[in-house]
């Protein structure tokens, strides 16, 4: 089984540089290096490459990283969609009130013009009430010479 970490790291090349070990050459009495540290080093273009493969593949999904916060996801996609559905909500309430405000400033100028006409024949009626006190009448008529 050994140790789940290391072999993790190992395996999506995250591995730290590691020391190649050193032979000691007692004829010569240097110490050289067996292998070259350069074909240990992993290029950006393929860790990169090793990403997208692993999103597009779906193993990224499968990462128990991730299936740990699905929950949380979940609860995301909740408070998206009840923001969406908010706002859809708020917009035709929006539409809604304009629609009745449009319709309040109509009958506003429509009572405006009924307590003209209603005042201009309150009026006519006042002078044809005092003139008929005073004994002058109104004719219904043109008037005409005598």
């Amino acid at each position: 089984m050994g140790n789940r970490f290391r072999e993790k790291v190992v395996e999506e090349g995250l591995e730290a540089e590691v020391q190649s070990p050193v032979v000691d050459d007692t004829a010569t009495g240097e110490a050289e290096p067996e292998a070259s540290q350069e074909e240990s080093k992993p290029t950006k273009g393929s860790k990169a490459m090793r990403g997208v493969g692993k999103v597009l593949g779906g193993d990224l999904l499968a990462d128990n990283l991730v299936l740990k916060q699905i929950p949380l996801l979940m609860l995301c996609l909740l408070f998206l969609l009840l923001i969406v559905a908010n706002r859809y909500r708020v917009e035709s309430l929006s539409r809604e009130k304009m629609a009745v405000m449009e319709r309040i400033n109509d009958l506003r100028e429509h009572r405006i013009q009924m307590q003209q006409q209603y005042q201009k024949s309150v009026k006519i009626s006042q002078i044809v009430e005092d003139l008929s006190q005073t004994g002058v009448g109104i004719t219904s008529g043109p008037p005409y010479e005598i």
